[in-house]
């Protein structure tokens, strides 16, 4: 793992024990309630200042300490962070004043050179926005006690194995980025991570389009695991559920310059018992062949911004939607299915919308040619209305 991802040593932070940093954080500060207060208003504001005003001194101070005023002529206006309201023009870049700086000057030949949208850092990903006043029922998170931890999912990607030097063959695409408590397990982590082959239906169905939807692979092939630093965290939760690290270890005990590696299960192991690097990137694997890269990016203390009710997590906090697959017949709709080997068709697999589908391979509702057909994972729904 290290020899293959090694570059990215010179970014990622030391190995963290994130119960142990978080709670030598706490004993270096005493207390949170002082940091982070169970609400948040000018009472609490007053008593860090140590002082007692009246409610219009209180305005009158907060009106002399507005950011507003520290502005100067000719500055850049202020930015208003509209992300998490999915607006198309959140990201359009505006021009920039005429001031003779150098900064300026660069940003306007680069806005001049095309491609404007590729400068912003989240143009492609879509902040999820949750309703906190819907959720009901007791609050089991403590602000300012709690570790919140948010982990970067990314889809599989095809890795270049003659040489180990260069990168993966195909770009790095994010998936989602996941927010879980310290307190929660990596299994409640991997419950939440989605992967369009957990709902692929490994069912041939050309001969009988009516019981096409089956039961999901993720219904069927429930096993996997987390590797992280040197520990396979395996699910073990169903009896049935296979070691796919078992594999693994054999093979590296032939290979003294491998390991030793250790095992563990996901669904006891809590996130905050983790002892990882921030920035490296694990392997998360699961349906026989499927790896996702995945980061911890960022740890910190639960606040009042946050949901505070346990149930709500983990959570996707954003998240880089995928093109829809279209129809290669008509190119107009969306695909439904899937066929295999089809002797009249150029391309395999191909993708049918379900009026192609039907009018091109079947006549009065009789196969025509030889071909294998799967209902399309992502329309599972949409699709099994339509048969």
């Amino acid at each position: 793992m290290d020899d293959v991802y090694k570059l990215y040593n010179s970014n990622s932070s030391p190995k963290v024990q994130l119960k142990e940093y978080f709670d030598e954080y706490l004993n270096v500060i005493g207390s949170t309630e002082n940091v982070i207060p169970l609400k948040q208003n000018n009472s609490n504001l007053m008593t860090l200042m140590g002082v007692q005003l009246a409610d219009e001194e209180m305005s009158m101070l907060a009106s002399y300490c507005s950011i507003d005023n520290l502005t100067v002529e000719g500055e850049m206006p202020k930015f208003n962070d509209n992300r998490k309201l999915r607006k198309k023009e959140t990201f359009d870049p505006q021009e920039p004043p005429d001031i003779n700086l150098q900064t300026i000057q660069n940003l306007k030949k680069r806005l001049k050179q095309g491609n404007k949208q590729s400068f912003y850092k989240y143009q492609s990903e879509i902040f999820i926005h949750y309703d906190k006043d819907k959720e009901k029922g007791h609050r089991t998170v403590i602000p300012g006690q709690d570790i919140l931890v948010f982990v970067r999912t990314y889809h599989p990607f095809a890795q270049r194995t003659k040489n180990l030097t260069k990168q993966c063959a195909s770009t790095l695409r994010l998936n989602s980025i996941i927010a879980v408590l310290g307190s929660q397990t990596l299994a409640d982590l991997r419950d939440k991570i989605s992967c369009v082959s957990d709902y692929t239906i490994s069912k041939e169905c050309s001969e009988d389009l009516k019981n096409a939807i089956g039961p999901m692979a993720k219904d069927v092939y429930k096993s996997g695991f987390f590797f992280i630093e040197d520990t396979f965290y395996n699910d073990t939760r169903c009896p049935e559920n296979i070691d796919y690290s078992k594999v693994i270890i054999e093979w590296t005990q032939r290979r003294p310059s491998l390991g030793p590696f250790k095992t563990a299960k996901m669904e006891e192991c809590r996130i905050d018992s983790l002892l990882l690097r921030f920035g490296f990137p694990w392997v998360y694997k699961h349906q026989g062949g499927c790896e996702h890269l995945i980061v911890f990016s960022d740890a910190r203390l639960i606040n009042n911004d946050d949901s505070l009710h346990e149930f709500a997590y983990p959570q996707i906090v954003r998240l880089r939607p995928l093109s829809s697959k279209y129809c290669m017949i008509c190119g107009a709709f969306i695909a439904q299915w899937i066929t295999l080997d089809h002797e009249r068709i150029p391309h395999n697999p191909c993708y049918f919308c379900n009026h192609c589908f039907k009018s091109y391979n079947y006549i009065n509702g009789k196969k025509v040619g030889d071909f294998n057909a799967f209902a399309y994972p992502r329309n599972i729904e949409h699709t099994k209305g339509e048969i």
